[in-house]
């Protein structure tokens, strides 16, 4: 593949998106990095580094005009869809323009969008005030959600499963909204998992799913995930449509889609997707089953070339698990992790670590790979998830 001459523009330089920057290093791109100022690791390897703030549409598309950038990208993050929108609309480029990365970061766009088209998903309702939620959660039999619509990682987020809990959920709601949208929708009960859908030419060429490690409702959060889904040849044919429809209705191109689902008694229903593949070590874990790697995949697919795609798997069933803390401190002692697990520690004892706006803080991975072919995947995510819970880690 002669990329000789070709310039990438990568959003985000923080530690998920370095797999992303030597990918496109290892291709022989002229690798653009842009990011605002800060401790951020994938500055230090950028061949060329931009700071910029990456979620301003206007300073990245100014950067663009004068790059003139052959391909633009991110993994991992949601805050700089709008500006790769807007770069490819402008530019002409690979991907999905501003208005399908609007609607994966606004959920009442999105959910508009969905249920216009059929596409199934939660009954949901934008609500002005908590009495207007309160008239939803009225009219439903179950619990309910309450949630920004502008909100990434489970912020401001809560169930609500009795009318007097409605106030103080909306206020939180409202706390983690830049626009000040809510919405309330339906709690989907059932078990939570996920696709990457690899899209060209609007098409989505391959469906990966995965099942998810989330932590308990209501927040559920992702924190690991393993490759194949225990279930995977039963859910396909449930979603393949579904996703087709999505895809088609969202207007996602050129890229690698990371979609939620939650498997109700009523079939699949869609809880989100957004115009970049997921987080959480999903390009590892999708990557090591199918014997692909997804970031030369996804670069590939923002510079429009042709991608080969196997019909089969070619790897190895596998389970990675984010190693989760959830306060702040300096690392006082942590477990030794053993040789049978793939892994990498983030921090070094004596280090300070901060928790994020979801109050978490993420040391590291485990990730477990099987060469057995007809190994259950279920099967490999208890045991990672066993691992990581039994993992001792102190702070001070």
């Amino acid at each position: 593949m002669d990329l000789a001459g070709k310039k990438l523009m990568i959003l985000g330089a923080g530690r998920h998106q370095m797999p992303l920057i030597q990918s496109a290093i290892d291709l022989g791109l002229e690798t653009h990095v842009c990011s605002i100022d800060g401790d951020y690791p994938g500055i230090v390897m950028a061949p060329n580094f931009h700071a910029v703030d990456i979620s301003n549409q206007h300073q990245v598309l100014s950067l663009a005009k004068a790059l003139q950038p052959d391909g633009i990208l991110t993994t991992a993050t949601d805050v700089c869809l709008q500006s790769i929108g807007t770069v490819v609309d402008e530019l002409g480029l690979h991907g999905s323009g501003l208005n399908a990365s609007s609607a994966c970061l606004n959920k009442a766009i999105l959910k508009q969008k969905l249920v216009e088209s059929g596409v199934p998903t939660a009954q949901y309702r934008i609500v002005e005030n908590a009495n207007d939620a309160a008239e939803f959660f009225s009219d439903h039999s179950s619990s309910c959600v309450i949630k920004p619509v502008d909100s990434s990682g489970s912020r401001g987020v809560t169930k609500v499963s009795d009318v007097s809990e409605i106030q103080d959920a909306f206020q939180t709601a409202k706390s983690f909204s830049r626009t000040g949208g809510i919405l309330i929708e339906e709690w989907l009960e059932g078990e939570e998992f996920g696709a990457q859908a690899i899209v060209r030419n609007k098409r989505c060429e391959l469906l990966i799913l995965h099942s998810d490690i989330t932590t308990a409702p209501p927040r559920r959060i992702p924190v690991g995930h393993g490759c194949p889904h225990p279930e995977e040849d039963q859910l396909l044919v449930l979603v393949q449509n579904i996703v087709d429809d999505a895809i088609e209705c969202i207007g996602i191109n050129d890229t690698i889609s990371n979609i939620d689902f939650i498997l109700t008694e009523n079939g699949p229903k869609i809880i989100e997707l957004t115009c970049r593949m997921g987080g959480t070590r999903l390009p590892e874990v999708c990557g090591t089953y199918w014997g692909l790697d997804f970031y030369a995949l996804a670069i590939q697919l923002a510079l429009g070339l042709d991608v080969a795609l196997p019909a089969t798997p070619q790897g190895k069933p596998n389970a990675a698990h984010n190693l989760i803390l959830d306060r702040e401190g300096r690392l006082a002692e942590m477990d030794e992790v053993g040789d049978e697990f793939v892994h990498e520690i983030y921090f070094k004892k004596g280090q300070q670590i901060a928790v994020n706006a979801a109050q978490q803080a993420e040391l590291g991975f485990v990730q477990l790979i099987r060469d057995d072919a007809i190994a259950i995947s279920s099967d490999l995510v208890d045991e990672v998830n066993r691992l990581t819970n039994s993992v001792r880690i102190e702070v001070n």
